[in-house]
């Protein structure tokens, strides 16, 4: 996939996210991503029983957690340079919400083969 954070992005997403192992995890993240080639980028990811539900542009009514964030770190975590745990260590990752489980319960899906590769198949070429 080319560039980041557009609809055919998404709708990869999606479709990979969908074959994530099921484990005990729903949630709703809210994405703000600065300084991307078209400039502020707002999307959100549903996630239900770990599995990617729906991953659309713009702005969810009622997420459980708000991430902002750097195109440049975004980049960096999906070509595995960095894990989100460091970025939100270093300041550069920010979580409001519920940070807890966005951080440590989603770390169940972030270890798997298939969250993996599907990292590889989102990273831009």
């Amino acid at each position: 996939m080319k560039d980041l954070f557009t609809e055919g992005w998404l709708k990869l997403l999606k479709e990979l996210g969908s074959e994530l192992p099921s484990i005990d995890l729903t949630i709703t993240c809210q994405y703000e991503i600065s300084g991307a080639p078209q400039g502020k980028v707002r999307y959100y990811i549903e996630i239900e029983n770990g599995k990617v539900k729906n991953a659309e542009l713009g702005k969810h009514p009622s997420p459980n957690c708000s991430i902002s964030t750097t195109y440049k770190e975004v980049s960096s975590i999906l070509q595995q340079e960095k894990s989100v745990a460091a970025s939100f260590m270093q300041g550069n990752f920010k979580i409001e919400g519920e940070y807890e489980k966005y951080l440590f319960t989603m770390n169940a899906i972030r270890e798997t083969k298939e969250w993996q590769n599907m990292q590889q198949a989102l990273m831009p070429l």
